[in-house]
């Protein structure tokens, strides 16, 4: 009995994932960052076409750098145009001062996340949420120019999870 069960759990499950029309969307790109009109065009078109089709695009950034900055606001205009987009911001800490330092910002979000993390050390933290956000994706847009830094590293992790990624 308990089998069955445990058979009836996962089959059920995997025919939630199979029904499911959402899209979630991960954003991995350098702390160096100048914003363009064509970048930015290349964004919203993605996060509109995938908005046409699912039921809710749900998007993740980490609030680092000036590229997770500026797909944050791409994310904001497509929202403008397609309701069915939320903007997430995934965070790597929840002590008072990394709170502190994001507050201004929070209201730029319709979710912050705080994936689990408790048990993580401080400077693991932003790798461990950066493969949080890959292994809960469908898909990853990236703005990777060296092969350095976190940006790099959540990269090569999403290849290796063979996640659908977009370069821009």
């Amino acid at each position: 009995f308990y089998l069955l069960l445990c058979i009836a759990y996962l089959l059920f499950n995997q025919i939630n994932v199979i029904i499911s029309n959402d899209m979630v969307i991960s954003f991995c790109g350098h702390r160096e960052f100048t914003p363009d009109a064509e970048k930015e065009k290349i964004i919203m078109d993605i996060l509109l076409k995938f908005a046409e089709t699912e039921q809710e695009v749900i998007c993740y950034t980490g609030g680092y750098g000036a590229f997770d900055w500026f797909a944050a606001s791409c994310i904001r205009k497509a929202q403008r145009i397609a309701k069915n987009i939320r903007n997430c911001l995934i965070i790597p800490y929840i002590t008072a001062s990394y709170l502190d330092r994001i507050k201004d910002r929070k209201n730029e979000f319709d979710e912050i996340i705080y994936p689990p993390l408790e048990s993580v050390p401080p400077r693991l933290a932003i790798i461990r949420r950066n493969k949080w956000m890959v292994d809960n994706s469908d898909l990853l847009i990236a703005y990777v120019n060296y092969s350095w830094g976190g940006a790099a590293k959540t990269l090569e992790y999403a290849k290796r999870r063979r996640i659908e990624i977009i370069f821009i």
